[in-house]
């Protein structure tokens, strides 16, 4: 897949890096983005949205790990 759209899916994240997107800027390298991209067969929305989805499993379980 193209840089170009690897770059706008890392900007994606980092843009929402409090809501969540620190998961996905911090723990991803290209190749996660890559497959993301090719998952949603080059459609970057898609992309973002399931990159999106991803952070948001990812917050539910780390809330639920949380001591109190």
């Amino acid at each position: 897949m193209g840089t170009k759209k690897i770059t706008e899916l890392e900007q994606y994240a980092l843009n929402n890096y409090e809501a969540g997107g620190h998961w996905v800027y911090e723990c991803f390298d290209s190749g996660d983005y890559a497959e993301y991209l090719k998952e949603a067969h080059g459609d970057v929305l898609a992309a973002k949205a399931a990159l999106k989805k991803h952070w948001e499993l990812v917050n539910d379980m780390e809330r639920e790990c949380a001591w109190e």
